[in-house]
């Protein structure tokens, strides 16, 4: 199914959040999408390459808090800063969008299909996952929907988000049907295993891999009629845009804001959501965990990095970024080594991580 060669494509690359699952090689001055986790390149990095092959360059556009804008420019060196949009705090998805559209909107015409990405999953078949990016495409460009990829789950994953669709063709495209376009009717938060299985079992349910497809109307129309107040606060930002007061009612705007993602905002709400049903390589790579499992592994199912010296020892993760690390008889276990600070955790509990951060915030214990 080709690409509509009238079609006008925006992407959006959302690189503010401050996830810590993956402390102590993510801090709050380095966060995951930022961080070498397991080669020479960061999960933004990949993410932008990956969008960089679909998009032109100066249609790409990165969401990024101010903290981090260095690091953007660090690890996209020839990114022109214009392509930034920095948010002052954190304020999950929603408020994100929010902003970039109200930036853009004089930029883009109401039909330029805005590409929404996260900057911190892990995607493999590219060719796979374009062929699907290309159908969210044509369907949001001709059902005037907001369009999810959703990536058919092979495993009862309880770190995951689902999506659950309808298989009946409500009258669209056959074309559309035949790629895999369905109409999203329910949206599940991290379930637990048994109602994981049970959604599989069903048949009905895909992971939500988080990425959106958009026309510009018709997501400005969700903010405004699921988002008002947010709608409403950015169309007043516009005012000042390009003058010296911009940053200032801009901080003052966000704090205002609730922490609001676009699936609770917006996704969960709408009666217009449609999902691509897709089998490419696709995980949200949360936690230890799940990075040991994507992992290449030795004879003995470790994954190791650095001055490892392993003796009779298995199914274990370790990590150092300086001196020599030796295990003896360990089974199950991950082991990161920082300049900074050592975890140290039975594999199955790294979801726990996030957590011990919380926790070690609460006492005033630095997690750099």
């Amino acid at each position: 199914m080709p690409f509509n060669p009238t079609m006008k494509k925006v992407a959006l690359i959302l690189a503010g959040g401050n996830d810590l699952q993956f402390w102590p090689k993510s801090t709050q001055n380095n966060p995951k999408q930022f961080v070498h986790l397991f080669d020479d390149t960061t999960l933004f990095q990949r993410t932008f390459a990956m969008v960089s092959s679909q998009i032109p360059r100066n249609d790409i556009w990165v969401i990024v808090n101010v903290n981090y804008e260095h690091l953007v420019k660090e690890q996209i060196p020839n990114i022109d800063s214009r392509q930034l949009i920095r948010e002052p705090l954190a304020r999950h998805t929603a408020p994100a969008v929010g902003l970039a559209l109200s930036l853009l909107n004089d930029r883009y015409a109401d039909d330029t299909i805005f590409m929404i990405f996260p900057s911190d999953h892990y995607i493999q078949n590219i060719g796979e996952f374009n062929l699907s990016l290309n159908t969210a495409c044509l369907a949001a460009f001709t059902l005037d929907g907001i369009i999810t990829i959703g990536v058919q789950p092979t495993r009862p994953e309880v770190q995951f988000g689902y999506i659950q669709f309808d298989d009946d063709n409500y009258g669209f495209n056959r074309e559309l049907y035949d790629s895999g376009v369905r109409y999203s009717i329910n949206f599940a938060e991290k379930p637990d295993k048994k109602t994981a299985q049970r959604f599989i079992d069903s048949g009905d349910f895909v992971w939500n891999s988080g990425i959106l497809v958009v026309k510009k109307s018709v997501i400005n129309t969700a903010f405004e009629t699921h988002l008002n107040y947010h709608f409403e606060q950015f169309n007043a930002l516009k005012n000042f845009i390009d003058t010296d007061e911009f940053d200032e009612e801009l901080r003052k705007l966000y704090k205002t804001f609730n922490r609001i993602s676009l699936d609770y905002g917006i996704l969960e709400n709408a009666d217009n959501v449609y999902v691509v049903k897709s089998t490419f390589n696709w995980t949200d790579l949360n936690d230890w965990d799940e990075l040991f499992r994507i992992s290449r592994k030795d004879a003995k199912d470790n994954v190791m990095a650095g001055n490892i010296i392993t003796f009779d020892s298995k199914n274990c993760m370790i990590f150092s970024e300086d001196k020599p690390v030796g295990i003896v008889g360990i089974e199950d276990v991950v082991l990161i080594n920082t300049d900074d600070a050592i975890l140290l955790c039975r594999r199955g509990e790294a979801h726990k991580v996030k957590d011990l951060v919380e926790f070690m915030k609460k006492r005033n214990i630095p997690v750099y």
